[in-house]
């Protein structure tokens, strides 16, 4: 016996986990769908998106489960890999609906449930970053490529500037001198913050920070930038990432091909303010 399930009491003064939510059915499922809709219906579900098996999607045409209002992924056998790509993406953007088996749901159905099972009455965003965001790569969902998703880390390209005009976070690195490093990106052309805003395009972090994101460990600047996009309106989060020996690494390259006094001599100064 599950020791965690609730009792006969605790049951019936439980709200059923699925009791408001929206779900998103996705594969081959035992029960037919018109006594799953009605089962699902009776315990208060308030929408149901249903992955077709037989619907042909058009290129590019959105596949559910909807981020902002799903509240539970049901994933029966042989799932649409399509849906399964969606849901990846809506978790990248913060948005975690519960993923759970057939199953479980019919458990859900039966009334058999625990505290661990339920989830909040509404979605909101929690974004969690680790190192999978600095190497992150859009995806193709239904014959789509999310050519508006930018990709990490960013690119560096000897004969372009993949800066310019961009909004970059530049939070404090131990140890530079940091009027310097923004004076070295505004001479590239791009834009270097002390805040992370919703526009932003890069986020520049430091050596420090992104070794300790592939331990797994997240320093003040990782939690801030969750912080402000948890509370901000954006809906997506469509952030390259980049570190400061990259940067600094494609500056001195270009200094090369396309010399500058000023920014070689700033390139210098900053090597001066690391002893």
């Amino acid at each position: 016996m599950n020791t965690k399930q609730l009792n006969i009491f605790e049951q019936m003064e439980a709200t059923n986990p699925l009791k408001g939510k929206r779900i998103c059915l996705t594969g081959e499922f035992r029960m037919s769908q018109k006594e799953l809709n009605s089962r699902l219906k009776a315990v208060g579900v308030i929408a149901i998106d249903r992955i077709s098996d037989t619907r042909i999607y058009k290129e590019g045409e959105t596949i559910p489960p909807i981020k902002e209002s799903t509240s539970f992924f049901v994933v029966g056998t042989n799932p649409n890999e399509d849906s399964l790509k969606r849901y990846t993406l809506n978790q990248h953007d913060g948005y975690h609906a519960k993923m759970i088996t057939e199953d479980k749901l019919y458990e859900y159905l039966d009334g058999i449930f625990t505290k661990e099972d339920m989830v909040p009455d509404s979605v909101e965003k929690q974004l969690s970053i680790d190192i999978s965001y600095y190497k992150w790569s859009a995806p193709t969902i239904n014959g789509k490529t999310f050519i508006s998703r930018v990709s990490s880390p960013l690119i560096y390209e000897e004969d372009k500037n993949p800066i310019s005009q961009k909004e970059i976070f530049v939070p404090d690195i131990t140890g530079i001198d940091m009027n310097i490093f923004y004076q070295i990106i505004g001479n590239l052309g791009g834009y270097a913050n002390k805040e992370y805003f919703e526009d932003t395009n890069l986020i520049l972090i430091s050596d420090e920070t992104l070794r300790n994101l592939e331990k797994g460990i997240k320093n003040n600047v990782i939690l801030d930038i969750e912080n402000r996009y948890n509370k901000s309106n954006t809906k997506i989060f469509n952030v390259q990432f980049t570190s400061e020996s990259d940067f600094i690494n494609w500056v001195k390259r270009r200094m090369i091909l396309y010399p500058d006094e000023s920014t070689i001599e700033l390139l210098q100064k900053y090597e001066l303010s690391k002893i």
